[in-house]
């Protein structure tokens, strides 16, 4: 189990990169594994910037094809202002042609669907109106 000063680090760093609160449960896997360990340490550590964490732990996501962090990943990208429209245009992009088409394609629906949810917002000035699935 880890200390409760653990999982405070870990909160916090989870409030910061997320458009949505920690999850409060006491499940270890939850809060040890994703709280404590996840956002507490790995998203803490020097080396990386958030931008760098945010694209490797998005090319993940996609991979597995498991739409709801795919949808997770895209949105706090968006939200927390580290990806722009363009620049997951352009990833998808490149994506596609190293994990294959099918992948990209469920990425790409699911970017259409974040980015028309969140409207203007999720685009910086200037980009607003471009189409999300190129």
């Amino acid at each position: 189990m880890r200390s409760p000063e653990d999982v405070e680090r870990g909160r916090a760093r989870f409030a910061e990169l997320m458009p949505y609160p920690a999850p409060t449960s006491e499940v270890p896997f939850v809060r040890d594994g994703v709280i404590a360990s996840v956002f507490g340490d790995l998203w803490t550590r020097d080396g990386l910037s958030d931008r760098d964490r945010r694209l490797i732990s998005l090319t993940c996501a996609c991979e597995a094809a498991v739409p709801g962090a795919i949808d997770q990943h895209l949105r706090s990208a968006l939200v927390s202002g580290d990806l722009s429209v363009a620049e997951l245009q352009e990833f998808l992009l490149h994506f596609a042609y190293y994990a294959g088409w099918p992948r990209a394609s469920l990425v790409h629906h699911t970017l259409t669907a974040v980015v028309a949810e969140l409207g203007p917002a999720s685009e910086p000035a200037g980009e607003a109106g471009s189409d999300a699935g190129g």
